[in-house]
């Protein structure tokens, strides 16, 4: 679970706690680090490494001491001493010899090393276009780089499909609706509200395992969104030409901002682009970039429904999100709709029938927490 309150959270400011990693089975090393555990591991046997230097490294971190509860074997003379009160503590406060009190497998151990380099040496990604650049999508997809999911097993942080275990992408909430829930909420909005639906989205091979070696580190939550029910009116009558809305926070300075622009479709038939987008207080952007949370949906007003529905993550330099927030084309010439230097689309669904309920509930489980009661504050309530 991440609450998201500031932006780059994801990429830049969010630390890889693979700690979470030892929760359940500390003694299996995860298919996706085996490779890299053993060529640490031939590392260690042919370097002379003190013992006792990785685990002071390692356990003496209050971030990182609980893989040394979970790992450490205490020896048989201490097991019942551990049974009352964990040993660890006494070796680190006392700093006592851990070869004294612990056996060892050293592979675990140089997996434990692993897992703490990662955790405290993360690299930060930059760009979208870094992102691209390690992606390996799935065979099948198109111009987008969406692959079709129907028929995946959804579960809480990825999916199963051609026995394969693709986590979710990395700007997709997994928050859950209800504490019981086995996939995400904006998994159970789609499936359970639009029917006959067609699903659509990234399949990076980079982020995969076969499905008989996944593990999940997901707890309970929580959280649960309320969706809200948006009464359009007789919008084809108030939209003449591209109409901008923009709601403002004046407590913590966020925006959301929609847009609406007529269209026709192939079939001459009238209907809408609505894209709403997050909008950061510059003054939270500790970067030369700034992300944002961005959904684009088709409306037909003759139906009262919508037929498609996408999110995407717009990337900015700082100095144009900056002048684009201001929202004073006369001084700057750059106008508040204005589009990402970066347009990464992370899912996208497809149906004849989409309700506006249904739209207003995904809008508000893709836009980080700020910026949800803002949307919501946009319309009259039905």
């Amino acid at each position: 679970m991440a609450h998201i309150f500031y932006p780059n959270v994801y990429l830049k400011h969010y630390a890889a706690d693979t700690y979470h990693l030892f929760t359940h089975e500390p003694d299996n090393i995860p298919y996706f680090l085996s490779e890299l555990v053993e060529e640490a591991y031939r590392e260690y046997q042919i370097c002379e490494i003190d013992v006792e230097e990785l685990c002071w490294l390692c356990f003496d971190d209050d971030s990182f001491s609980y893989v040394g509860f979970r790992l450490l074997k205490p020896k048989n003379e201490y097991e019942k001493l551990n049974n009352v009160a964990p040993i660890l503590w006494s070796v680190i406060s006392s700093k006592l010899r851990f070869q004294d009190y612990f056996e060892f497998d050293h592979k675990l151990l140089v997996y434990a090393l692993v897992c703490y380099l990662i955790k405290s040496k993360m690299i930060q990604i930059e760009s979208i276009a870094e992102i691209r650049k390690h992606e390996v999508l799935k065979t099948q997809h198109n111009k987008y780089g969406l692959s079709q999911v129907n028929e995946a097993n959804f579960l809480r942080q990825g999916f199963i499909i051609d026995e394969q275990y693709y986590l979710y992408n990395i700007f997709f909430d997994t928050t859950i609706g209800a504490a019981t829930d086995d996939f995400p909420y904006t998994i159970k909005i789609i499936k359970e509200e639009i029917p006959n639906s067609n699903l659509f989205t990234r399949c990076d091979e980079k982020v995969a395992v076969p499905a008989d070696k996944m593990i999940s580190t997901a707890t309970m939550d929580f959280q649960k969104y309320r969706g809200i029910t948006v009464d359009f009116g007789d919008i084809d009558k108030l939209v003449k030409k591209k109409e901008i809305i923009v709601q403002y926070d004046p407590k913590h300075l966020e925006k959301v901002v929609m847009i609406i622009k007529p269209d026709r479709d192939k079939a001459g038939l009238s209907f809408y682009h609505i894209e709403v987008e997050e909008l950061w207080n510059p003054e939270k952007v500790r970067d030369n970039f700034v992300f944002t949370n961005y959904v684009h949906a088709q409306y037909y007003p003759d139906k009262k429904i919508f037929n498609h529905i996408d999110f995407s993550v717009n990337q900015y330099t700082k100095a144009i999100f900056e002048e684009k927030f201001r929202d004073a084309i006369t001084d700057s010439v750059i106008p508040i709709d204005k589009y990402g230097d970066e347009h990464y689309k992370i899912w996208c669904v497809e149906s004849d029938a989409i309700e506006i309920s249904t739209w207003s509930k995904l809008v508000c489980a893709t836009l980080d927490e700020p910026f949800r009661d803002l949307f919501k504050e946009m319309f009259s309530l039905g």
